[in-house]
């Protein structure tokens, strides 16, 4: 089971900061925060009646992570040659126990984006710097700031704060 959905089954910086409405940048690709909300409205609910239980605001970091990791597997998908197949990316979820996360179209989407990560990931074996360091990922302030090394959000950021562009 790769880093990221083991993170959730168990519980760069540059220039402007992304503007208000956008969660991140990855290379320029705008992720807006409608869909961080949607990762976490659908993930809150397949996991309402599990012991993994959590609002759609406690997910919210952990689905900024997995927004970030979702955009830069997308990026690098469109540069393969045989990029993972939407089958690898739900085998690749229900072989790690977490077939529930596909379960609702939102929640579902989330999870085969950090699935593709994995899998590229996964795939390169040994080289994976140029994947990982080849993003340029920029959080929109009030989410924290993100840790390239651990390719995750770091910080706890300012839900107050509007991030200005």
């Amino acid at each position: 089971m790769g880093a990221a959905l083991g993170v959730f089954g168990a519980a760069a910086l540059s220039g402007c900061s992304p503007a208000s409405g956008t969660a991140a940048l990855v290379n320029g690709v705008a992720i807006p925060d409608s869909r961080v909300t949607a990762f976490s409205e659908g993930c809150s609910a397949v996991l309402q009646d599990t012991q993994l239980a959590q609002s759609p605001n406690e997910l919210r970091s952990q689905m900024v992570t997995w927004a970030v990791l979702d955009e830069m597997s997308r990026q690098k998908a469109a540069q393969m040659d045989d990029p993972p197949t939407d089958t690898q990316l739900r085998d690749y979820v229900e072989q790690a126990g977490l077939n529930i996360l596909l379960t609702d179209d939102r929640c579902a989407e989330a999870a085969r984006g950090v699935a593709r990560h994995d899998l590229i990931a996964l795939g390169l074996g040994a080289n994976t710097e140029p994947y990982f360091g080849g993003y340029t990922v920029e959080l929109n302030p009030r989410y924290g700031s993100w840790d390239a090394t651990n390719l995750d959000v770091s910080g706890s950021g300012s839900l107050s704060e509007i991030a200005n562009s």
